[in-house]
């Protein structure tokens, strides 16, 4: 089983992260490396929570030792994921259409103000392959993948807000 934990900060406030990047969604995550698409299934708001089911198809370099069981088409999988309002918390499971039984991958995005006009992201999750030799081959690979997307995403967000707030100023979020 393989763990990360990723933290990076944000230039802005968490009210207008979470506003822009949560609830507007201000990018896209096409733009992310190794994403070949994704494509929203359903989404459900409760209010307090929000409930989103996202198609995606991803590419990488599988490693040749697992070429034989994992192929391309494996890498699509079913995103499963709540935004709970209240506590500012990403959480979500992977479903992958091949290898369900021996693939676990979890993992939240954690917003928290940082006291100082920023935002802090903290990003955490497991990934397990279950399958002998070949999940102790392809995990730190799909680890590695994991965290290029979360850097870039990072990245791709906190230019994004920047660019939003320069265009439309900063959003009126008194409700």
């Amino acid at each position: 089983m393989q763990r990360y934990n990723i933290v990076n900060y944000y230039d802005f406030p968490i009210d207008v992260v979470v506003e822009l990047l949560m609830e507007k969604a201000i990018y896209n995550l096409n733009d992310l490396p190794n994403v070949s698409t994704n494509e929203l299934i359903e989404e459900r708001d409760t209010g307090d929570k929000k409930f989103i089911k996202v198609k995606w198809c991803v590419h990488g370099q599988i490693p040749k030792a697992a070429q034989m069981i994992i192929r391309p088409e494996t890498l699509t999988f079913l995103e499963d994921s709540v935004w709970d309002r209240k506590t500012r918390v990403y959480s979500t499971k992977i479903i992958p259409h091949f290898f369900k039984n021996q693939v676990d991958a979890r993992h939240k995005v954690e917003f928290h103000d940082n006291k100082d006009g920023r935002t802090k992201r903290v990003l955490s999750g497991t990934f397990e392959f279950k399958i002998p030799i070949v999940g102790a081959i392809f995990e730190p690979v799909v680890l590695h993948y994991l965290k290029q997307n979360a850097e870039e995403d990072f990245k791709i967000g906190n230019n994004a807000l920047g660019k939003w707030i320069k265009e439309n100023g900063m959003p009126d979020l008194k409700k």
